[in-house]
């Protein structure tokens, strides 16, 4: 067969290029220390490839959620902890302050600390991890109004006691009508008609607004259902306003996992029509915690004054007998009147006790016990016996409640804002304004504005792992709310109440122990995330080492197979030159 130089210059040339491709193929492969870099290369393997990388992607991102919820964990054992050591603080001052050593002013001192720690437990409460992220907030947070207790099955009645007004979140509704008839409703079946009707106003879901309304401890609650800041509910008005518990209550935004806020009431003994709104706290830097009564002096003009006070207990001076006041303080704020009392003995065995305000009796008969107590009208006395001798028929005590003045000589507004130290609340006319000697209570309280929402991470194709304990099972759970405790501690403080000092240590007891339990499903939630980083780190690690086996090259390999190319390279180079020196073309130059 003849065999032309041109045809030998091809082969030569082809397999010149040939090795040339391969060794740069191989550099490829050197430079990105990967052995398939195209579908082309190898498509079984690319493809495994891909399915590994995805593997691996995956796996990353749940680690990345473990770190971030493992962060999230130890800010709430972090809290936790502080909050443990505030409350075993706030504990040992009230057993410093419980005895009998301490006076009225000692106790208003540790009253003062007591304040701040309780600043610092709600600041501990509403932790963050991030902006609008609440540690102990559930999944979200909602403005809400809560009504006063109401006794259920209610009726409603058209055209009676079936329409209410409210404000979402800054809009106000229609009339809302709650009935065409005349209906008798359970706790749920009310709720469930307040939420609907609420929902269904065209005012409020043009807007976007809607709500949540529960039933809970003989109270309506409306929440928002917006979450954050601009989450608020208000009540306004209404002829179903007084029969849902809503002449009063209280409101707070969803700003704060835990809402300071104060309870609002119309006392009983009313004569004026007035109504009074949800009060809220409109200054969380001003507030003292302490309980208030706003009284009308007049129908035009009213005061406030801060009923976080001593009751006084002054013996007649024709008394005979040899019986002392030994304690006395504030049961329930709600009950007090600021009017004046009398008890007085009928006998050596028994008391009667009047409102010489009114000149009502309010009980008569009562056998005396020395150091019993007796409670009436939100007050409690304690008498006991001097030595050797008790009471003689005929003795009296004078009793009072001494408050501190806030306000003074204030015109009123139907409708206006009332503030101080942080407060705000509303008096409005109803069926009349208000009358002198009309008392409306402003109660102090915090109430919790998180969900039970439990946060959660995938950890594994169908597996989630939880990341967080909601804060109504911690610092306000079924057994204790802990601030509502250190917040009646600050009154029986500021009243010089000792039974009541003595009684809140069993509050703080229950609420170290709940608090202590929380930590317990903090620190298990925390093991959990460490064994299932562990899991997912070993996971990186098998993923990681299988890509490789597929992916990466044999370096060795590569370079020994590089060199093989060069040699290649360089021997047809050379070959293609002394054929050339041989050929034809070399004389034709």
């Amino acid at each position: 067969m003849r065999v032309t130089e041109q045809q030998v210059f091809g082969f030569l040339v082809n397999n010149y290029q040939r090795a040339r491709s391969n060794a740069l193929r191989l550099q490829e492969h050197l430079s990105t220390g990967k052995q398939v870099l195209a579908p082309s290369d190898d498509p079984g393997r690319f493809h495994r490839i891909l399915g590994e990388k995805t593997t691996l992607t995956r796996i990353e991102q749940r680690l990345r959620n473990v770190d971030t919820a493992t962060t999230q964990v130890d800010l709430a054992d972090t809290s936790l902890q502080g909050t443990t050591t505030t409350l075993s603080r706030i504990r040992q001052l009230t057993v410093q302050l419980a005895s009998d050593t301490n006076g009225a002013s000692d106790r208003l001192a540790g009253a003062q600390e007591i304040e701040a720690l309780l600043q610092h437990l709600l600041k501990l409460g509403n932790a963050e991890f991030a902006e609008n992220q609440p540690v102990f907030g559930g999944t979200s947070r909602h403005g809400f109004a809560e009504g006063l207790p109401i006794s259920t099955p209610i009726t409603l009645t058209d055209g009676v006691s079936d329409s209410l007004r409210v404000t979402i979140d800054g809009v106000t509704s229609g009339t809302i009508d709650l009935t065409s008839g005349v209906e008798v409703l359970s706790g749920a079946e009310l709720a469930a008609r307040v939420q609907s009707r609420m929902n269904a106003d065209g005012s409020l879901s043009a807007q976007g607004k809607s709500v949540s309304v529960t039933f809970s401890d003989g109270r309506l609650v409306v929440a928002s259902d917006t979450n954050g800041p601009t989450s608020n509910v208000e009540v306004l008005s209404g002829s179903a306003r007084t029969l849902l518990g809503f002449d009063g209550g209280s409101a707070g935004s969803g700003e704060s996992t835990f809402a300071a806020t104060v309870l609002t009431d119309a006392a009983s003994t009313n004569s004026g029509g007035a109504l009074v709104s949800q009060g809220r706290i409109v200054d969380t830097s001003a507030i003292s915690f302490d309980n208030y009564v706003v009284r009308f002096t007049g129908a035009g003009t009213f005061e406030v004054l801060d009923i976080a006070a001593p009751v006084t207990v002054t013996s007649n001076s024709a008394n005979v007998g040899r019986v002392g006041a030994t304690d006395t303080g504030i049961v329930d704020p709600q009950q007090v009147t600021l009017d004046t009392y009398e008890i007085q003995f009928t006998s050596s065995s028994q008391y009667s006790v009047r409102n010489t305000t009114t000149g009502a009796t309010i009980s008569a008969g009562n056998t005396y016990v020395s150091g019993g107590v007796i409670e009436f009208d939100g007050l409690r006395v304690v008498l006991s016996n001097g030595q050797g001798s008790g009471p003689v028929s005929g003795d009296r005590f004078a009793v009072a409640v001494a408050p501190r003045s806030v306000l003074t000589n204030q015109a009123y507004t139907s409708g206006a804002p009332i503030e101080f130290d942080g407060v705000q609340l509303r008096i409005t006319d109803g069926a009349s304004a208000p009358a002198a000697g009309d008392l409306f209570h402003v109660v102090s309280q915090t109430r919790y504005a998180g969900d039970a929402g439990l946060r959660q991470i995938e950890v594994a194709d169908g597996e989630v792992v939880e990341t967080n304990v909601p804060g109504n099972e911690i610092f306000s759970g079924s057994d204790v709310n802990l601030f509502d405790t250190v917040q009646q501690l600050l009154a029986a403080l500021r009243g010089n109440f000792r039974a009541g000092i003595r009684e809140s240590l069993g509050g703080l007891d229950r609420a170290i122990s709940q608090v202590t339990a929380g930590q317990g499903t903090i620190g298990a939630l925390a093991n959990r995330l460490e064994a299932t980083s562990s899991a997912l780190e070993d996971a990186r690690v098998v993923a990681t080492n299988t890509l490789s086996s597929f992916e990466d090259i044999d370096l060795a390999r590569t370079i020994s197979d590089l060199t093989l190319q060069e040699y290649a390279i360089q021997a047809a180079g050379e070959t293609l030159g002394r054929i050339f020196d041989n050929s034809l073309l070399k004389h034709l130059r």
